[in-house]
């Protein structure tokens, strides 16, 4: 998870209105039709968007902007018989300056460490095997490589096995089959990096208390929208993320594909938000609250012991400061603000606040370029605390990230990514120095 995924959200036809209104709600920004307002009209590339993965929050990049859009003529064979395939790799390096380098490594960067992801993707138009129009098969696979395991997972694996159908020219939607759930809520990737600081993943509330990230979960959600496609509530429920977190849950379930994993139960999502698309004169905003009930058993840090549910809940809110193009009206700067509050006694981290300024076309002909200033404050639970103080003296009970990252759109299909962290606090088990991160991170599309 890092910037360059927020940047494929504000990169990349369908010219009747059931499908438009999809294209319209399921990506984060802007729509497609958006992103292409910087390509000629005349590319053909247009007509493979309308196939792209529907039902994401994970923004993915437009076909205009892709290293081969027409992939020498083979997107086009295959788009005639209802597919469309497409992917990415991205690979860099993360460091602590500051020379904290240390055996074993304790967190992410304090050693130097290269990280790679290489992500394919298929999707089939259902409506040709007599689904109602708009249904889609979506198949994906993912291979992930790190040097250090606590910054991801290794291996190759299923991320996502799905179909999705919409319903009410539209105002319904639902998605069943196996896709990681913290991907459909949330919004996550809007300008605010956390695998490129030195907390990592784990930092993430939703991915703690059990919402799937990396492998796979059966489960199925349901969108539903009011009549302007503004308001909505969308709810889910699939098996949990093992409750020992994201490494754990790799280990039992290597391929992806395991229906069950020892201790993971049903989890509950239920989201409802506002969100308004930024048009002429009219500003992006995209309010949303959710909360997740988890039915597994966690460790309760208060008791000791296993045997209690967990939950969390969070606030989101997105606004468009100003526009800097009226021709492209997603052209602006951004504030990114949330909150998320978790169960007391079951989670190393219970409360954190973020707050991102970004900017999409930043200057004068940068227009495919970001740039985002954040800062992250994480709270160390007092009965994690506790127990904590067992193993090592502490005088700390939170941790802060600032950070400042630009994506840079080098050529078509290929951005490179330079972050500067700095972490106050990257290890909650043990007082460690504070981190001073650098990482550089490459993506190419295809």
């Amino acid at each position: 998870m890092t910037l360059h995924s927020g940047v494929l959200a504000v990169i990349a036809c369908a010219s009747i209105s059931p499908l438009k209104a999809q294209e319209t709600n399921y990506t984060n920004l802007p729509s497609l039709e958006a992103q292409r307002a910087a390509v000629r009209k005349d590319d053909t590339c247009h007509a493979y968007d309308r196939m792209i993965t529907k039902g994401s929050e994970s923004p993915i990049i437009t076909t205009c902007d892709t290293l081969f859009p027409d992939q020498f003529g083979l997107r086009d064979k295959l788009a005639s018989k209802g597919f469309l395939v497409e992917g990415y790799y991205s690979f860099g390096e993360i460091y602590d300056v500051l020379g904290h380098q240390g055996k074993p490594q304790a967190y992410n960067g304090q050693s130097p460490n290269f990280s790679g992801n290489l992500w394919l993707n298929m999707t089939y138009d259902m409506e040709r095997v007599g689904l109602n129009k708009g249904s889609q098969l979506t198949l994906s696979m993912n291979n992930w490589q790190t040097a250090y395991p606590g910054a991801g997972i290794r291996g190759t694996a299923l991320s996502q096995a799905t179909i999705f159908q919409t319903f009410f020219n539209g105002r319904i939607t639902a998605q069943y089959g196996y896709y990681g759930l913290l991907g459909q809520f949330y919004g996550l990737f809007l300008g605010t990096s956390t695998a490129s600081t030195a907390l990592g993943p784990t930092s993430i509330i939703p991915n703690q208390v059990g919402m799937s990230m990396y492998m796979p979960t059966p489960g199925l959600d349901i969108r539903m929208y009011a009549h302007d496609r503004r308001f909505y509530n969308h709810f889910g429920f699939a098996r949990s993320q093992s409750p020992d977190g994201f490494g754990a849950d790799s280990r039992a379930n290597p391929s992806g594909v395991n229906f069950r994993v020892n201790g993971a139960r049903p989890i509950y999502v239920d989201e409802i938000g506002f969100r308004q698309r930024p048009s002429k004169g009219k500003l992006m905003t995209w309010l949303r609250a959710g909360g997740i009930y988890n039915s597994s058993s966690y460790y309760d840090y208060r008791k000791r012991a296993f045997g209690h549910s967990n939950s969390a809940f969070y606030v989101v809110f997105d606004q468009q400061l100003v526009q800097t193009n009226p021709a492209i009206p997603y052209l602006g700067w951004y504030i990114d603000l949330k909150t998320d509050h978790a169960d007391r006694t079951s989670n190393v981290f219970t409360d954190d606040y973020a707050a991102t300024i970004y900017a999409l076309g930043p200057f004068r002909g940068r227009e495919k370029d970001m740039l985002s200033i954040g800062f992250t404050y994480n709270k160390i639970g007092s009965a994690a605390q506790q127990n904590l103080q067992q193993f090592a003296p502490r005088r700390f009970d939170h941790s802060t990230t600032s950070s400042v990252a630009y994506a840079a759109h080098l050529h078509r299909g290929i951005y490179f990514v330079g972050t500067t962290s700095y972490t106050t606090h990257p290890v909650v088990s043990r007082l460690y120095a504070d981190a001073l991160t650098l990482q550089g991170q490459f993506t190419l599309s295809f």
